[in-house]
């Protein structure tokens, strides 16, 4: 197992203030319509507005919320033109709509569009993945990242959620391939989070290297591997509590690499689940997760 570390570790790396300073400036919200096929979760445009741009995010209220409010994260998939509709249920595939699964099961939920995505392409080209390589070469440049930026923006996020649904409900965060990067960045950022689910999200950086496997460019944040890569962050965790899901053939994550990074986190933190399949989530999978998330 990896030595404990100091809780500022991806504070460091990300180059970011604390957690709690990420707030927004303004918000603007409007009803919309409910996700399609669904009469017990209403639902709200939120807007979020930073310092330097805009989050916009589907909010769904419970009829009967529990005490629970989860940031619900979109995966990649190449697929920019979705994001935040897809985990909410209003578009893209349904088996991804793990936002919704949350909600009808009693937590409150914003899913949130990350940079590049949906409502934040960035359209300076007809390639929106040679849009995502150049925004972040120019990141790298002036000394930041892109998984900086997707993890700050979460926490602008989590400051709004944490006021609107008031003191005493515990937050918590998932997601689904970056969206589980995002998550597992993120738990390690922000204490705040005290619960979360890495879906196909978390492996050794190293070993994607090694096995030269494409990933989207926020993976790779300048220091990471000299720091301890991956399982650096996941040990730095200490009362937060994390379900990580794998695919034992999932091809873009190496099992040495999951099982590194499964293996850093201290004793009782992590929660393996490890199913037969590739880079997915199932039936078993998206139940397990809003289980996890709503367990008391």
């Amino acid at each position: 197992m990896v030595e404990p570390q100091d809780r500022t570790v991806a504070q460091q790396l990300l180059g970011l203030d604390p957690a709690t300073t990420y707030r927004p400036v303004d918000v603007r919200r409007r009803a919309a319509p409910p996700p399609p096929g669904t009469t017990d979760v209403a639902c709200e445009h939120v807007v979020l507005v930073t310092a330097d741009g805009e989050v916009p995010c589907w909010l769904l209220t419970p009829e009967h919320p529990r005490n629970v409010a989860v940031v619900a994260v979109h995966q990649h998939g190449g697929e920019f033109d979705r994001g935040k509709s897809e985990v909410a249920g209003i578009a893209g595939a349904p088996h991804l709509a793990y936002g919704l699964r949350a909600a009808r099961a009693g937590a409150v939920v914003v899913c949130p569009d990350l940079e590049g995505f949906e409502e934040r392409r960035r359209g300076w080209t007809a390639d929106p993945s040679a849009d995502e390589k150049l925004d972040a070469f120019h990141r790298v440049a002036q000394g930041g990242c892109l998984q900086a930026q997707h993890t700050r923006d979460v926490a602008v996020v989590t400051s709004w959620l944490q006021e609107e649904v008031g003191p005493g409900t515990r937050l918590g965060i998932v997601g689904h391939s970056l969206g589980g990067q995002v998550a597992l960045f993120s738990l390690a950022f922000d204490p705040r989070l005290q619960a979360g689910v890495v879906s196909c999200g978390a492996a050794t950086v190293a070993s994607l290297v090694r096995d030269r496997i494409p990933h989207n460019p926020a993976w790779f944040v300048p220091g990471l591997l000299p720091a301890g890569d991956l399982p650096a962050l996941a040990a730095t965790l200490r009362d937060q509590r994390v379900l990580v899901t794998a695919g034992a053939a999932d091809p873009l994550f190496p099992a040495d690499g999951v099982r590194e990074v499964l293996d850093a986190f201290a004793p009782g933190v992590c929660t393996p689940f490890l199913f037969d399949g590739g880079h997915e989530v199932t039936e078993e999978v998206t139940a397990a997760a809003v289980e996890f998330l709503l367990a008391p």
